[in-house]
């Protein structure tokens, strides 16, 4: 008969805890050297540029329409292109003016006058409206394949 004594555990010291940043790296340019979001980001500064701003549904819709493998993936690209983008031209259009539309906008929405607080609702409502958007390409495109 053989006796089991527990050992006491160990501490995992701070070189147990390596992280592997090439690992990192890989996901983050797969995130963004996808022909979906590339396609969508392209597409949604096109459209942005020449239309109104809901545009950006349309072509979200058509990269997920093109590219979209499964509906959580495609909601999930098309809200980050479209977050990085708007989060892009927001910062832009915010400090090329110095602030000062940002602010007065800030002024006149419920946001207390944070900027910071508009940035986010902003760039949260566009990244919505883009996963929406490219989910119902996918699920479209889904619905005529035979």
């Amino acid at each position: 008969m053989e006796l089991n004594i527990p050992q006491q555990p160990t501490i995992p010291s701070s070189a147990d805890a390596k992280v592997d940043f090439s690992s990192v790296l890989d996901k983050i340019k797969e995130l963004f050297a996808n022909p979906l979001t590339v396609t969508i980001v392209v597409l949604t500064f096109l459209m942005g540029y020449f239309f109104e701003w809901w545009t950006v549904a349309i072509a979200a819709f058509i990269g997920g329409a093109i590219f979209g493998k499964s509906s959580g993936e495609t909601f999930a690209r098309g809200m980050v292109a479209v977050i990085i983008l708007w989060l892009l031209m927001v910062c832009y259009h915010h400090f090329s003016t110095q602030g000062i539309l940002s602010n007065k906008i800030a002024q006149i929405l419920p946001v207390g006058g944070n900027v910071g607080i508009l940035i986010v609702i902003t760039v949260l409502i566009g990244g919505i409206v883009g996963g929406w958007g490219a989910m119902s390409g996918f699920l479209v495109r889904n619905l005529f394949r035979k």
